[in-house]
C-alpha cells in the first residue's frame, strides 16, 4: 500500500504467509525538507490502522459468509486495474 503525505510516503508491504496468516511490514520515506516526526505526522497511529484493516479482512475472507473473489466488483475497481498494469509491466521485465 502506498501512503503519500505532505511530508512523504508511507510503505506497507503485505506479505501473505499462508492462506491464513499475513505479515505487514512498514517502510518510511521523507522529503528531503521534510519533519521526521513520526508523533507529529501520527505515521505510527495510522500504521496501527492499517494494520488492524488487513487483518479484518483476512478475518472476514474466512467467514462462511464470503463468497466473491480478492475484489469488490462495485468497489475495487481502481484497485484492480491498477494491479492488472503492475503484473503487466512485470511480465515484460
Amino acid at each position: 500500500m502506498f501512503n503519500f503525505y505532505p511530508w512523504g510516503l508511507s510503505l506497507n508491504i503485505v506479505e501473505p504467509l499462508s492462506f491464513n496468516r499475513t505479515k505487514v511490514r512498514f517502510r518510511t520515506y521523507y522529503f528531503a525538507d521534510s519533519v521526521r516526526d513520526r508523533e507529529r505526522n501520527q505515521l505510527d497511529i495510522t500504521e496501527l490502522e492499517d494494520e488492524a484493516v488487513v487483518q479484518s479482512v483476512q478475518q472476514g475472507i474466512q467467514s462462511r459468509f464470503y463468497d466473491s473473489g480478492r475484489y469488490s466488483p462495485t468497489m475495487e475497481l481502481c484497485v484492480h486495474h491498477f494491479h492488472r498494469l503492475i503484473a503487466k509491466a512485470l511480465e515484460q521485465d
